[in-house]
C-alpha cells in the first residue's frame, strides 16, 4: 500500500512524514513536486547519503542543499551562498545552534519566495533530536513552520515514530497542517490533545530553556530573517 497524499495539501502546508529511518519513501518526492517553476530546498545533517542535483527535464529550476553539521564545507565557504545559481549550497558547521539553521532557511525562502513556488524537505527532526532536547526542538519546529507558511511553502519534516516516545511523537504531531504515514509504519500513531501538548510542554520547561520567550504568532507571521533568529536565540 502506498502512504496517501492528502488532495487538501495546497501552498502554504506543513506536513510531517512520518516513516521507519533507511526506508525509501515515494511521498518525499510527490510532496517536492518538482518542476520548471519550483525551487526546492533540502536540510540534511552531514552524512546522510543525498541524490540531490536537478535534471535538465523534470528537476526544479532551483535546488539549494544546507548540510548541518557540516564542519569542512562551512569552514571552506568564503562567501555567501548565490541564490541565482540553479543549484546552491550552503552549510551549518554546528548542528546545535538551531538559531542559524533557522535563519539560513530563511533566507533561502526570501531569496525565492517571490519567483518560485517552494519546496522544502527537512531530513530529519529525529538527527535535530540527537543535538538538541525535545522542547528546543519543538521551539524551533513551531517558530520554522509559521516563517514558512509565510511565504506559501510547502514543507514536509521527516520522523521516525519507532525512535521516540509516543509523547513526543504525538506532541510534534499537532503542530503539522497534516501527516502523512508510509506503509513502514506498522502501528497507528499516538494523538495528543491540546490538554496533553500543553503538558509535557510544562513538563519540559523544567530545564535550562523554560525562560525562552512567548512566541507572538503575529510577529512570527511577519518575521524577518533578524526576527526568526531573535526568537531562536537561546
Amino acid at each position: 500500500m502506498e502512504p496517501s497524499i492528502p488532495e487538501s495539501i495546497e501552498a502554504p502546508s506543513n506536513v510531517l512524514l512520518v516513516h521507519e529511518t533507511n526506508q525509501p519513501v515515494d511521498a518525499c518526492h510527490d510532496l517536492c513536486q518538482s518542476c520548471s517553476e519550483v525551487a526546492e530546498l533540502r536540510v540534511s545533517f552531514a552524512g546522510a547519503q543525498t541524490d540531490c542535483r536537478p535534471t535538465a527535464s523534470d528537476g526544479p529550476a532551483k535546488l539549494g542543499i544546507i548540510s548541518v553539521g557540516d564542519v569542512l564545507r562551512a569552514a571552506e565557504a568564503t562567501t555567501g551562498p548565490d541564490y541565482s545559481a540553479p543549484f546552491v549550497v550552503d552549510a551549518i558547521d554546528d548542528p546545535t545552534d538551531l538559531s542559524a539553521l533557522g535563519v539560513t532557511i530563511s533566507e533561502f525562502c526570501e531569496q525565492w519566495g517571490e519567483q518560485y513556488h517552494v519546496r522544502i524537505c527537512f531530513h530529519s527532526l529525529d538527527m535535530l533530536l540527537r543535538y538538541a532536547p525535545p522542547k528546543q526542538v519543538f521551539h524551533f519546529a513551531y517558530v520554522l513552520t509559521k516563517r514558512l507558511s509565510s511565504v506559501d511553502a510547502i514543507a514536509h519534516f521527516h520522523l521516525d515514530p519507532t525512535a521516540h516516545e509516543d509523547r513526543i511523537v504525538a506532541t510534534f504531531g499537532s503542530m503539522f497542517d497534516e501527516v502523512v504515514v508510509d506503509e513502514s509504519v506498522q502501528d497507528d500513531l499516538p494523538e495528543a490533545t491540546d490538554e496533553d501538548v500543553a503538558a509535557l510542554l510544562s513538563n519540559w520547561g523544567e530545564d535550562e530553556y523554560e525562560t525562552w520567550p512567548t512566541i507572538d504568532l503575529a510577529d512570527i507571521d511577519e518575521a524577518t530573517d533578524d526576527d526568526v533568529a531573535r526568537v531562536l536565540e537561546n
